[in-house]
């Protein structure tokens, strides 16, 4: 029936068939893969740009003068040897709103 001949076409053509298949496979892959390595770079870039944005902000925290005036606007804190001078023009409504927050004034 088949001649070994013919046989030999056979098992060359599925041969070919195969690694036409895996080629193909991995042609796939190879552009997946550049589509995922090109969304990480993006991803990074943010990243990065992110990292620099909170390093900055975190120097703008350690400055003692930034934290100075925070503790004076949100504290009411006052430096050592400082005088403070709290003027009202009501006294009644004064005496109201330090009896509900007592740093009021100091806002």
């Amino acid at each position: 029936m088949f001649t070994r001949r013919g046989i030999v076409r056979i098992v060359i053509t599925l041969l070919l068939v195969y690694a036409l298949l895996c080629f193909a496979s991995s042609g796939r892959s190879l552009a997946e893969m550049e589509r995922t390595a090109a969304e990480l770079k993006g991803q990074r870039e943010s990243l990065e740009r992110e990292r620099a944005a909170l390093e900055l902000r975190l120097l703008q925290q350690e400055d003692p003068a930034r934290s100075a005036a925070l503790a004076r606007r949100e504290l009411g804190m006052v430096m050592p040897g400082e005088i403070v001078f709290l003027f009202a023009e009501d006294a009644q409504a004064d005496s109201e709103q330090t009896e509900r927050n007592p740093l009021w004034l100091w806002k």
